[in-house]
């Protein structure tokens, strides 16, 4: 991964993975994950600036927003002078998992995929936000800086019930010294551990990332079936 956050890529005739997520450190993680769990994906992932606004949006902003959204990602693929793979759109829910979650989930990629004509969308919608993930692997959080600690009544629990897990990382783990640009060096951590797959607790949003990229790799890169990378 480029440390330093690059869209910038040589151009290639392979399929691309498009990203767009709220801001730079989320892209950032997203490529961690994507590139550890399909590792097929190294060298073709490409990143859209633009943050998403789309799970508050009524039906006809939406549409507009989602079309806005294919153009760049079709204008990435012709600069690219390639086809696009597979897209994945981040973008925080900003509130605790509950029955609404999957309503609003499928609203939003049902509008993606009309845009970009293709079933190759996947929207990630992060309950209640992309810390809520680093919660799921403390050993990754302690190996990042020695002095964090995940306290016990947050293990083994559905981090996607937590109304703040920002809020947890910086008062009860770190002190108050986590930081939004931490998250994809602590997912590197999760990876050189190998905890991706065995998760210290819940969270679904995070399984249906996981299982978007895998649906993605193998069935939309020509050699992701044969190279995915079931440990983790």
């Amino acid at each position: 991964m480029n440390r330093r956050g690059s869209t910038r890529v040589k151009a290639t005739r392979k399929p691309i993975v498009v990203l767009a997520g709220e801001d730079r450190n989320d892209r950032r993680s997203m490529r961690v994950l994507l590139e550890q769990w399909c590792p097929d994906m190294r060298g073709r992932i490409v990143e859209i600036n633009d943050k998403p606004t789309l799970h508050q949006a009524s039906s006809a902003v939406l549409a507009a927003r989602a079309e806005t959204l294919a153009a760049k990602v079709r204008a990435r693929a012709a600069l690219e002078e390639t086809d696009v793979a597979c897209v994945f759109v981040h973008e925080d829910l900003d509130g605790v998992d509950s029955d609404q979650h999957p309503a609003i989930r499928e609203r939003v990629e049902k509008a993606l995929a009309a845009s970009m004509r293709s079933g190759t969308a996947h929207y990630v919608l992060a309950v209640a936000e992309i810390e809520a993930w680093l919660l799921l692997f403390p050993e990754a959080l302690s190996a990042f800086a020695p002095s964090w600690s995940v306290p016990a009544k947050y293990r083994g629990k559905d981090t996607g019930r937590l109304e703040d897990p920002k809020k947890v990382l910086k008062s009860e783990v770190s002190a108050g010294r986590y930081r939004e640009s931490d998250a994809p060096l602590i997912l590197e951590k999760a990876v050189e551990l190998r905890l991706l797959s065995r998760p210290a607790g819940q969270n679904l949003s995070y399984a249906q990332f996981r299982s978007s990229a895998i649906e993605c790799c193998t069935h939309h890169l020509p050699n992701g079936h044969s190279r995915f990378q079931k440990r983790e």
